[in-house]
């Protein structure tokens, strides 16, 4: 039993914060079953949204206290969507250079009735599968 405890402990060790205070709310977690990293790491950050004064969750398992999770924790965690501020498009996923890329443009589908002005824009073109206007249901074409 201590080993399984043992084990959860080091799995959530990222969710814990030693500096943190615990407010007297908890998450009692069952070794038999317990939640994934990401499962916990949601209703940590549920619980928080009820703590106003800063302190901590405290996580159990099995009764035992593990440790403290707070704000700070869950949102460095939680990080920022699509890479850091003040980085460009194209750097968030780490794996690809900087800035647009330089080998693709968008296609734009127009419809041919008169008067109609609608516009479509495709990352592809598949003759299969060409857009077609809303209103005259008259398929477009490639500008």
């Amino acid at each position: 039993m201590a080993e399984k405890i043992a084990k959860l402990r080091d799995s959530y060790d990222v969710l814990l914060d030693p500096d943190a205070a615990p407010s007297g709310r908890a998450i009692d977690v069952d070794s038999a079953r317990p939640p994934s990293l990401t499962e916990l790491f949601a209703s940590i950050a549920d619980e928080l949204r009820g703590v106003p004064d800063g302190r901590g969750i405290e996580i159990r398992v099995d009764g035992l206290s593990i440790g403290v999770s707070s704000r700070k924790t869950v949102e460095a965690l939680a990080g920022l969507a699509g890479g850091e501020p003040g980085t460009s498009l194209g750097s968030g996923d780490r794996a690809s250079l900087e800035g647009e890329s330089t080998q693709y443009r968008a296609l734009r589908y127009a419809c041919m009735v008169a008067g109609c002005c609608h516009e479509e824009f495709r990352s592809f073109h598949d003759p299969r599968r060409m857009p077609s206007c809303t209103d005259h249901r008259a398929p477009m074409e490639l500008c």
